[in-house]
């Protein structure tokens, strides 16, 4: 296997045990290379990056380049024999997190191995696809992020929208009836090994078609605001879920709590939310050895859209000598997870939110942000945000209103209609458990019902 680089990268951007995987160039100053020629086709798997993979272009060492090599020679050693069809070098591409990477990023491993030739492919030709042609797998979330496009001219181009994105628009992908015992377009996965199941069921209903099935064995997190509250029971341990703790009112009424470029070293971001993060992580980390494992400062992680809020964070964790409490924005916890993780939501007031919006900033009116944000927990998740502000979004409300549903909001009162709307067959199977212990309320069990019923409707 080979871990293909770009010169320019230095050794430190590699983890150690990479390295052996590496070609160095010791004659052009120990800089990452590519092999020489023969060596390199003895490579049986290579890895690298989108944009990396331009360096195989740059060789002259793509599919195409390759058979045409291939079929020049046996022409010129044998002009008078019919001569074999070339075979294609790289035979499987796997593109990981395909649905963060932009459309012309995608195309440069693409390039790399595709034919002259291509088989038209539709749900009925599965077997009859020749075996020779390469195999493209494009692996990742279309639910999550996509690329991070800034210029307003290349959003209006929807460079903004990857190719996974664009293809599961397209009917072959987008319509499940194509799929044929002979050939599956797509394969979802379902089972999540990562989070509770309490935190799992908003994701389910509002991303998933309340497909996600919760396979994580985690630990326990005890937490006093949390103990207070009904727990959301699965069957499992308690003290593990989803808390929202929303801003008191007293915070929207002080200025500290206004959020207002300036605020933080000139940046986005609310004093208010910073000294309720800390409150939370200093509580948590009281609590720490009743947790089963003890819950170190490593295993917080807190997501804040702003850089501005990140550093600041940072520095007040540091100064409480907290330094190990996993801080970063959004993009930064793409991919990753933790025990507990706290969102700091920042905005206050909608003044800002247009220009987020038009810069894909924030976590309102930004579905996939969000569902980032509240999917990287293991074992509690905590909101902080304005409820009054984040009611108004199309995918908060249901959050908001699976909180209140839970007993799991705490925070100002928000005048929102408790219906049944985006409710999980996980959260239905909560209010079932509930219902055997003779401690549920009749009048939610009537708008589970109505939920359930309506979302399956709504499936078929």
């Amino acid at each position: 296997m080979l871990r293909l680089n770009d010169q320019g990268r230095t050794f430190n951007q590699v983890p150690s045990k990479l390295l052996q995987y590496c070609y160095i160039d010791a004659s052009a100053e120990n800089k990452f290379s590519i092999p020489p020629f023969k060596e390199l086709m003895k490579y049986r798997v290579v890895a690298c990056s989108c944009i990396d993979a331009n360096i195989l272009a740059d060789a002259q060492c793509t599919n195409r380049a390759l058979m045409r090599l291939e079929n020049e020679v046996i022409t010129s050693i044998h002009p008078h024999s019919t001569a074999a069809e070339a075979k294609p070098h790289w035979t499987h591409l796997l593109i990981d997190e395909a649905a963060q990477g932009s459309e012309p990023e995608l195309c440069i491993p693409i390039s790399i191995v595709a034919t002259e030739t291509t088989t038209p492919i539709t749900p009925d030709t599965g077997p009859k696809v020749p075996l020779s042609q390469p195999q493209l797998v494009l692996c990742g979330d279309r639910f999550q992020l996509g690329p991070i496009v800034s210029s307003p001219e290349a959003r209006k181009a929807e460079l903004d929208t990857s190719l996974l994105q664009r293809l599961f628009e397209r009917p072959l992908y987008s319509d499940e009836q194509s799929t044929t015992p002979y050939y599956r377009p797509c394969t979802h996965l379902c089972k999540n090994y990562r989070s509770h199941p309490a935190i799992l069921m908003p994701p389910s209903a509002l991303f998933y078609n309340d497909s996600l099935v919760p396979f994580a064995k985690n630990g326990r997190v005890v937490w006093e605001r949390l103990r207070s509250k009904r727990k959301c029971r699965s069957g499992e341990k308690e003290g593990n879920g989803a808390v929202v703790v929303e801003k008191e009112d007293r915070w929207m009424e002080c200025s500290v709590g206004k959020c207002r470029k300036g605020d933080v070293g000139g940046g986005k971001g609310t004093i208010s939310e910073i000294q309720i993060v800390m409150t939370i992580v200093k509580e948590l980390m009281d609590e720490a050895n009743s947790c089963e494992p003890p819950l170190k400062a490593r295993n917080i992680g807190i997501i804040s859209p702003f850089r501005a809020q990140v550093w600041k964070l940072r520095e007040m964790l540091r100064e409480e000598n907290l330094r190990d409490v996993d801080v970063g924005t959004v993009e930064d916890w793409q991919g990753r997870e933790n025990r507990v993780i706290i969102v700091s939501c920042v905005r206050s007031s909608q003044r800002f939110l247009e220009e987020d919006f038009q810069k894909g900033l924030g976590l309102f009116r930004e579905p996939k942000r969000m569902n980032v944000a509240i999917t990287r927990a293991k074992e509690l998740l905590v909101i902080i945000g304005n409820p009054h502000l984040l009611k108004q979004d199309a995918y908060w409300k249901p959050f908001l209103q699976f909180a209140l549903r839970n007993n799991l909001y705490e925070g100002p009162n928000l005048d929102l209609e408790v219906d049944g709307n985006y409710i999980s067959k996980l959260e239905a199977a909560l209010f079932h458990t509930e219902g055997v212990d003779g401690i549920a309320d009749p009048e939610k069990i009537g708008v589970l019902v109505a939920g359930i019923v309506a979302g399956e409707v709504l499936r078929e």
